[in-house]
């Protein structure tokens, strides 16, 4: 039997794949990630958006293509929310939620719905199947912050967090020269095991990988966080998730911090690692969102000087507060997210040109039209010649701006 486990959204999910696929190893049975012919499929869906809930359906008719007698098992957050959706489909043999979802590697021959009372606690105990570059680790799942707009703590189920111990253990025989830790929202990360993210960083004082922190809330950043990461081989780049750059449109979002707090958030970073590339998600045409607001939150973009910006338009999700209110026009939406966009592009260029001239370690990712692609520390794309292989760091001279990102070679 050979299984394709395909994975949508988010790294958690990625995360969650590769436990999937690390249980079905041990059981001996062949599984690998990505859409590819198999005889039975595990699709680990997203319904953040609901484009997201139409591709994790579309997934199942790609599936088929590749193998019109497979098994289809639907796993995670599509299912959590509409179980239903999938039941009829053709070759959907097994529909199970997000709550112990990798214990679809022991169920693989069962048939049903299974969605299950979402857990309090991290029940998995499995690693994840990890690539040969860039480790993920989840350390946190759920969360507790029910932003107006967000569908997710109601799929995911309140934050829970590893124990530290359990982190260590993985992070150390992940056995990759970079490490994320992820999760859905890690800022909450020991706030129900009475640990926190410092004494997680404390812990990992020595390890033998460069560490890179997934999304953060401003309201984490503190001195004690920023000094505890001074003492690890830590990747300076901060995402902090922003959403809107003007206060009005954060209260509707019910997000529990001002344009303010985040900005000191910034200045702080910025003091104890000068090159750390701070980068966003930024929500255009949330509901009522006037051109003055929107302008309020370009100008508060270009003021924090990030080196990158998701741009998103909102996106109305059926059970969440906003999906009741008045919605913005889709013109407009796409009009400010083009504006963003634009801004955007300046930003990251002016990132990457702050690098021209100097030396950073790059991990080599792949080789590609004659160039290899890496990232910097600080998760600037570099573009570069010489000899290498894929998983080494090497040392490369930043050249010129290229492409998304910089150019350079190899010292």
């Amino acid at each position: 039997m050979k299984v394709s486990v395909f994975t949508l959204g988010c790294k958690t999910n990625l995360y969650e794949s590769g436990q999937i696929i690390a249980e079905l190893n041990a059981r001996g049975i062949e599984a690998t990630h990505g859409l590819e012919p198999a005889d039975v499929f595990v699709l680990n869906t997203c319904a953040v958006t609901g484009e997201a809930e139409r591709k994790s359906r579309q997934a199942v008719e790609r599936a088929r293509k590749l193998n019109p007698d497979c098994r289809v098992l639907i796993v995670g957050c599509a299912a959590e929310k509409n179980a239903e959706q999938f039941a009829s489909m053709e070759n959907v043999t097994l529909i199970k939620g997000v709550a112990n979802k990798t214990a679809v590697a022991q169920e693989i021959e069962r048939a049903g719905i299974e969605v299950d009372m979402l857990p309090s606690v991290i029940m998995e105990k499995v690693f994840s199947a990890q690539e040969r570059t860039r480790a993920f680790v989840k350390i946190q799942d759920g969360c507790n912050n029910f932003c107006s707009y967000c569908i997710v703590p109601y799929l995911r189920g309140r934050s829970r967090s590893r124990r530290v111990a359990d982190v260590v253990q993985e992070v150390t025989g992940a056995d990759c020269a970079e490490t994320v830790l992820i999760g859905i929202d890690i800022s909450q990360f020991g706030r129900d095991t009475g640990e926190s993210l410092p004494q997680l960083f404390d812990a990992l004082r020595g390890v033998r990988t460069r560490i890179r922190l997934g999304s953060l809330e401003a309201g984490v950043v503190t001195d004690e966080l920023l000094e505890s990461l001074t003492h690890i081989d830590f990747c300076p780049h901060f995402h902090l998730s922003l959403q809107s750059g003007c206060d009005t449109v954060l209260r509707r979002m019910n997000r529990k911090y001002t344009t303010a707090d985040y900005y000191q958030a910034v200045c702080k970073i910025r003091k104890v690692f000068p090159s750390a590339a701070i980068t966003t998600d930024v929500i255009v045409g949330f509901c009522g969102e006037t051109d003055e607001e929107f302008e309020v939150t370009r100008s508060f973009a270009e003021k924090v000087n990030f080196a990158d910006i998701h741009v998103f338009p909102y996106s109305p999700r059926e059970g969440t507060v906003a999906y009741r209110w008045e919605d913005v026009d889709g013109a407009t939406k796409a009009r400010r997210a083009e504006i963003l966009g634009r801004l955007k592009l300046r930003l990251k260029r002016q990132f990457a040109e702050s690098f021209v001239g100097t030396t950073k370690d790059v991990l080599a990712e792949r080789r590609r039209g004659g160039l290899w692609e890496g990232y910097t520390k600080e998760y600037l794309r570099v573009y570069f010649e010489g000899e290498t292989t894929v998983g080494s760091v090497v040392n490369v001279c930043i050249k010129e701006p290229y492409k998304d990102g910089a150019k350079g070679e190899i010292l």
